[in-house]
């Protein structure tokens, strides 16, 4: 394990308050102070929140009292503080906070839990494969495996396809644990949607989802349970339609159920060209952690490192 680059992913525990953005009262906005307004006012008014009317109005107030823009709009009284909030983050590309009814898994720390030291180790993992394999060219596809339980090989995959996207990048997550689907339970989608096996099958249309406020994130789910998962994985019609729907995408993050349980991983990962090992701490072990880079050395799969989780 000495050539693997180690990135440790600090445990995922149950996240604590989030830190929001400053509400726009206590929100400094950078540079001049008109301008900054005019900027947000276009694009309160381009999401309807605002009319060209209003927006005079605001811009009145702002000049008679030298307000920042957002307080002299909810001191009129139409626009609120989430609005403005909203309008912040997009600018400064930060990702709000999921509300209260919102139906992802809090384990989901890249976007629960901005702050914390967990996110900043996934930060740097997130960065040393952008240096050290994204920055290679476009469409790349990577495979996250592991020998351990489904759940934490899918989290890795999902929060480190979060932390991705929040950079800007255009990233697709891809659910192929086609024997213990993952990731609609993580993100709160429903089980009958469409996703990999519909594509591979051309049973149905199907797109990668986008979800709000995830920014960048698309994700294609396991879809309708498959009774030959690994027929349809070493197939020449998911290799045909992955390369298709990858195309689109600058980054391909891919959950893969666990090895060596069964060898669909290895064949995820070879046709990927690249993966990352998740190993968990006092759990994996050496022996297990050693027949997977084995088994995937022998088909030709790069990898790029560890990510381990405590």
């Amino acid at each position: 394990m000495n050539e693997f680059a180690q990135a440790t992913a600090a445990p995922l525990a149950r996240p604590q308050a989030m830190t929001p953005p400053k509400e726009a009262g206590n929100q400094k906005e950078a540079g001049n102070p008109k301008e900054t307004g005019n900027k947000i006012g276009r694009i309160l008014e381009s999401r309807g929140k605002i009319t060209r009317e209003q927006f005079k109005s605001i811009i009145a107030l702002q000049n008679e009292q030298n307000l920042r823009f957002g307080d002299a709009a909810i001191r009129l009284g139409l626009v609120a503080s989430e609005d403005i909030n909203a309008v912040l983050a997009e600018q400064f590309a930060y990702s709000l906070p999921p509300g209260p009814n919102s139906t992802l898994d809090p384990r989901l720390i890249a976007i629960f839990e901005p702050h914390s030291p967990q996110t900043e180790a996934l930060r740097s993992l997130r960065s040393e494969l952008q240096l050290r394999y994204f920055k290679r060219g476009s469409h790349l596809s990577l495979a996250v495996v592991g020998a351990d339980d489904a759940a934490a090989i899918a989290l890795t995959a999902a929060n480190l396809a979060i932390s991705m996207a929040q950079t800007g990048v255009k990233t697709l997550l891809i659910d192929a644990n086609l024997r213990s689907p993952q990731l609609n339970t993580l993100f709160g989608l429903n089980d009958r949607n469409p996703g990999l096996t519909d594509l591979v099958a051309a049973r149905s249309l199907v797109e990668p989802l986008s979800l709000p406020g995830l920014g960048s994130l698309w994700i294609l789910s396991a879809g309708t349970e498959a009774p030959n998962p690994q027929e349809l994985l070493a197939s020449k019609y998911y290799e045909h339609h992955l390369r298709e729907i990858s195309s689109h995408f600058e980054a391909i993050i891919i959950n893969t159920p666990p090895l060596p349980i069964v060898m669909d991983a290895q064949l995820i990962a070879a046709q990927a060209g690249a993966a990352l090992v998740v190993a968990q701490e006092n759990t994996s072990r050496l022996k297990d952690i050693e027949r997977i880079c084995s088994h995937l050395r022998g088909v030709g799969v790069s990898l790029l490192g560890a990510a381990l989780r405590q």
